[in-house]
């Protein structure tokens, strides 16, 4: 929604107990006080891409709710903005 030009990439890794999975973009970029508030109920960044795209602000917090839920973690990584972010989350695996 937010890598105009560019690309986004799906990593994952997998081990015995623990299923990794990222999203790798070259969008917008996060600041760094936006690392944690960007999960936040209602939190929109505040751009003019952003904006072009107008949202609820609750996509990313119900990630987060569903992978706690489920026993996971989930984290945004960016080195400032314009240069991209990274979203990753992890999720316990059981055996059957």
């Amino acid at each position: 929604k937010f890598t105009e030009k560019g690309s986004v990439k799906i990593v994952y890794t997998k081990n015995v107990d623990e299923l990794k999975i990222s999203i790798i973009d070259t969008g917008i970029g996060l600041k760094k006080d936006e690392l944690e508030t960007v999960f936040d109920t209602f939190h929109q960044t505040d751009t003019g891409l952003a904006r072009k795209y107008e949202g609820t602000g609750l996509g990313l917090s119900i990630c987060r709710k569903l992978t706690e839920l489920l026993g996971g973690k989930i984290w945004a990584q960016s080195d400032g903005k314009n240069k991209g972010s990274t979203f990753s989350f992890t999720l316990p695996i059981k055996e059957r």
